[in-house]
């Protein structure tokens, strides 16, 4: 618990076993659950899970893609406070507290930034970055917010915010012709976009707070710059123009 509140963490992961088994051990002890949802992965990760002495519940995703992973991690999260990390070792868990204390103080949604003072980044390249810090201009333009960066996925919510986020039939809906990787729209790497413009669209505070991204410890990385980023482009413009989610001072 942290401050009397219950906290929940989420880890989706795809054969991830090595850097899983390093991550699960450095959690902080004020986390009362870990949601793995593993993307049918065909390594040893239900061992490491298994043989893990942390309170642990390993759940399989029904579809493809980390947005459908975090849907179903948020679906079954009994937190009070529910966090996301990913398992490739890139996200400081000692980094946790800090989301948790922002939390504590009221806000909806605390996201990393790796562009603020005293942040940084050891993995990015400057194509993702050049193509992230797009996004993050056009994401303050559309939606009036002052972020410095959009499309990175540490992050804490209320319980409050995943409700009013309703993101539950992610891992559940079916590609359409729409779709891109065989992923329904929300079920890939465009989570964070569709998250934090939401959650603008939803009227929640979405505070921002420093981060330092490590290079992953093992393995390569399942995203796709070009086509992750359209996606995470067309998640952008879909928060703000349709017309299915709630209306606010920014229409």
């Amino acid at each position: 618990m942290y401050n009397g509140r219950t906290c929940t963490l989420i880890v989706p992961t795809k054969n991830e076993a090595n850097n899983l088994g390093r991550l699960l051990p450095l959690i902080p002890e004020f986390i009362d659950e870990i949601i793995v949802v593993d993307a049918n992965s065909k390594d040893n990760t239900s061992e490491i899970v298994k043989n893990s002495n942390k309170a642990i519940k390993l759940v399989n995703q029904q579809s493809k893609g980390k947005g459908g992973a975090l849907a179903k991690g948020l679906s079954i999260s009994r937190g009070d406070f529910t966090f996301m990390i990913d398992a490739d070792g890139s996200m400081d868990p000692d980094e946790l507290v800090l989301f948790a204390k922002e939390l504590s103080s009221g806000c909806s949604i605390v996201k990393g930034s790796r562009f603020l003072e005293s942040a940084g980044s050891d993995d990015i390249t400057k194509f993702r970055q050049f193509g992230n810090n797009f996004l993050t201009k056009l994401a303050n333009l559309l939606y009036k917010v002052r972020w410095t960066d959009l499309a990175y996925g540490y992050a804490g919510f209320s319980r409050n915010a995943i409700e009013t986020l309703n993101l539950i039939n992610l891992d559940n809906k079916i590609p359409s012709n729409f779709s891109t990787r065989k992923m329904a729209y929300g079920q890939g790497f465009e989570i964070e976009t569709l998250i934090f413009c939401r959650a603008v669209r939803r009227g929640l505070q979405v505070k921002e707070i420093p981060s330092w991204e490590r290079e992953r410890w093992e393995g390569d990385s399942n995203l796709k710059s070009i086509p992750d980023g359209i996606r995470a482009l067309t998640a952008l413009l879909v928060e703000r123009f349709t017309n299915a989610y709630r209306p606010s001072s920014l229409d």
